[in-house]
């Protein structure tokens, strides 16, 4: 397993629904090693070249940085959905899959998601902070929107030429 890289097709794709988690419950692990192998917080299904409505969070790291109780290792939200979001901030985002580059993001500092977990349960949940700001980050995979779209056309070829050189 590997990190696709933008300009891919698939990250510019809108994931299907997962029927059943037990469908994808294999790849999480894997996915787990490869995040942080790369120094990520989060990794969507698209970035790993399976086009489902799943995606992996460092748990620990969030934790931390939000400045509250680790709930488990990893978070894994199957088939999310963003009910609800609370306020406007603008932050500097990253991605895995386009290495070396930043965009400036508009984003919901507090966010309602329903979604179920690895084991098939199903929850509704505030996030706030830097894993509100993950979850949005990830759900955009999931809808085929990349970061890079927010640049100009200039950016996105210079970026595209460095990344496909």
């Amino acid at each position: 397993m590997e990190i696709v890289k933008w300009p891919s097709n698939i990250l510019m794709k809108k994931s299907d629904i997962v029927s059943d988690v037990k469908d994808v419950h294999d790849v999480f692990d894997e996915m787990k090693i490869l995040m942080r192998s790369n120094n990520g917080i989060g990794l969507a299904a698209p970035q790993v070249g399976i086009s489902k409505r799943f995606f992996i969070l460092d748990e620990s790291i969030l934790a931390d940085v939000d400045k509250r109780d680790k709930t488990c290792d990893v978070l894994v939200m199957v088939n999310p959905e963003i009910v609800d979001g609370l306020g406007e901030i603008v932050v500097e985002e990253g991605c895995l899959s386009i290495l070396g580059e930043t965009f400036s993001v508009q984003r919901a500092p507090w966010i309602l998601v329903r979604f179920t977990d690895e084991n098939g349960d199903n929850h509704e949940k505030g996030f706030s902070g830097l894993t509100a700001i993950a979850i949005q980050h990830e759900c955009d995979h999931l809808d085929g929107r990349i970061l890079v779209e927010r640049a100009t056309l200039e950016r996105r070829n210079e970026i595209r030429e460095r990344l496909t050189a």
